[in-house]
């Protein structure tokens, strides 16, 4: 029996960078997608291939209620949040699956990114330093966690959410993604509240999927990157209350 997932495209003023993720959703083999996009006050309106399911908000909602919204939406066991700059292979969500079926521990499955160092996109919960770090452009890559030559996939504290699959079940039970946050790192809370409740968050080693190295619109002196710096330092503060992993 082919596994159903549901993928959850969030879109805001993207143009055809959407109609290329969808498309590569659509796209994918030995799963049965389900595609919903969640257009976050786009101008204008999105449009979606027939048989997707099209959530039109007036205003843009932020990152974590547009993505529980679409989650929300379907019915699916597993869940992949993508990205509208983001671009699946047709064995990549065959591929992020895999864990789930042998690991029931395992909450959250993400890939290494094409032409990407696996801690480019994962690893060890950042703090300030490696934040900063980032920032400043001192590094672009997040401090790794232990794994051995050839293995299929290793343990993580944390994923980007460019690209993450998910268990419906573990999503539901911490009540979903934290829409506190509008825009970053909602993210990396996900995986350490799913972390919280005994779950495992690993990354994939052969699911390739495209994805700039940095995402668009990061730029610190914007109106954009300022909210993004002041989520970060709330998101730092709670951790270091909360002692998190």
């Amino acid at each position: 029996m082919t596994t159903s997932i549901d993928v959850v495209v969030l879109t805001w003023n993207d143009g055809p960078l959407l109609s290329t993720a969808v498309g590569s959703a659509l796209a994918s083999v030995d799963v049965d997608v389900h595609v919903v996009v969640v257009d976050n006050g786009s101008d204008p309106p999105a449009a979606v291939a027939e048989g997707c399911t099209l959530l039109r908000n007036d205003h843009n909602a932020g990152v974590a209620r547009g993505r529980n919204q679409g989650v929300s939406a379907g019915t699916s066991p597993y869940v992949c949040l993508l990205d509208s700059d983001a671009r699946l292979h047709p064995e990549t969500l065959g591929r992020l699956i895999a864990p789930f079926a042998t690991e029931p521990s395992v909450a959250l499955a993400a890939p290494v990114f094409t032409g990407q160092a696996p801690e480019a996109s994962a690893g060890r919960a950042p703090g300030f330093a490696r934040k900063a770090s980032r920032a400043l452009g001192l590094t672009s890559l997040y401090q790794p966690t232990t794994r051995t030559p050839n293995q299929a996939w290793w343990d993580v504290d944390f994923t980007i959410g460019a690209c993450q699959v998910f268990r419906r079940s573990a999503w539901e039970e911490v009540s979903g993604i934290d829409e506190s946050y509008f825009y970053g790192p909602e993210d990396v809370d996900f995986c350490l509240r799913l972390r919280r409740r005994g779950y495992r968050i690993v990354q994939v080693a052969n699911a390739p999927c495209d994805h700039p190295a940095r995402r668009r619109n990061r730029a610190p002196l914007t109106i954009r990157g300022l909210r993004h710096a002041g989520a970060v330092t709330r998101y730092l503060i709670r951790r270091r209350l909360r002692s998190d992993p």
